[in-house]
């Protein structure tokens, strides 16, 4: 039988007993580590799931993804993340419907993403690659795009800080205060919700990436414009996510870009929707590389990408990776 018949590949829901060819696998591909420790954030406790493709005992592919809770339309629902996407490099030359990485996107998005399936709306962050692919098989649909940007470093006298602390009840409320008020100017969008417990569980508890979390003043006031997450990174300070309202998000990447003064980065950088480019204008960004495109899961019948399209506000700390 030729290797590349579809009646070669066997398809199965991902279980701890495929966790070690997963690591190995996800090594393969990204040449980096995903400890245990690492798994288990992202995918215990109900949060994330997945799907394999072996070929007899080899494990050639995986797709998995998580769970966001996020307001659609100023509703809550819980979407799917749809993130680590893996395929051996033997076998990524199988660019069809027979091949693993089809069937691994078509087996995860029919049982999950859907009208009638567990998660009606899916979202996630491909490489260029990956996104033309999907389109071509028809798996994903263009439903909008995403800036990276870059902001030099710029010392500032206008704020003061307070370090987030976990552990402070007071901390605690006051996140879930800006979140409020963020959620309220977003009401017919898409966004994910960053509430306390949601910033715990993708930053405070993540085991392998450490971030940096400032509450951040005006100094002639004491009034909390908002909380920034930034994390420094060999190419400079990372945006990586901010909780606050839309006139207050240039007054956090001010503060980010003074930050990364102090710690004589070369530049701050990160991720923003395209659409919701002119929030931040006055922040003097410098963008040079086309935008990425983001993708909606289409193979179920659901939400189609006219339901979706420009609606996301996205940055860094949407993904899982960064």
């Amino acid at each position: 039988m030729n290797s590349q018949e579809p009646t070669s590949w066997r398809v199965e829901g991902a279980g701890p007993q495929h966790l070690d060819k997963i690591r190995e696998l996800f090594f393969a591909v990204f040449r980096a580590e995903m400890s245990e420790a690492h798994w288990r954030w992202k995918y215990d406790g109900g949060r994330g799931l997945g799907v394999v493709v072996l070929k007899g005992d080899k494990l050639v592919a995986f797709f998995g993804g998580t769970e966001r809770r996020v307001l659609f339309d100023g509703k809550p629902l819980v979407a799917m993340q749809c993130g680590d996407s893996m395929v051996a490099e033997s076998y990524r030359g199988i660019l069809t419907r027979k091949g693993p990485f089809y069937l691994s996107v078509t087996a995860f998005l029919g049982k999950y993403v859907g009208t009638g399936l567990p998660y009606l709306l899916s979202y996630g962050f491909p490489n260029a690659r990956a996104m033309r692919l999907a389109q071509l098989l028809k798996l994903y649909d263009d439903v909008g795009s995403m800036l990276e940007i870059d902001w030099r470093p710029q010392h500032s006298e206008r704020y003061r800080v307070i370090n987030f602390d976990f552990d402070d009840p007071t901390h605690q409320q006051l996140a879930d205060e800006l979140w409020t008020r963020m959620a309220a100017e977003f009401g017919g969008r898409a966004i994910g919700i960053r509430d306390f417990a949601y910033l715990k569980q993708r930053f405070y508890d993540n085991p392998s990436l450490q971030y940096d979390y400032h509450l951040v003043h005006l100094s002639s006031n004491w009034q909390v414009l908002g909380l920034s997450i930034t994390r420094r990174t060999e190419d400079g300070l990372l945006l990586v996510d901010m909780v606050g309202q839309k006139d207050n998000l240039e007054h956090l990447i001010n503060f980010s870009r003074h930050r990364a003064s102090e710690l004589a980065c070369n530049k701050l950088y990160g991720w923003l929707t395209e659409i919701d480019a002119s929030l931040i204008a006055g922040t003097d960004p410098v963008v040079e590389k086309d935008p990425l495109r983001l993708p909606l899961g289409v193979y179920s019948p659901g939400l189609t990408a006219d339901d979706v399209r420009d609606k996301w506000f996205f940055l860094c700390g949407d993904s899982d990776f960064l």
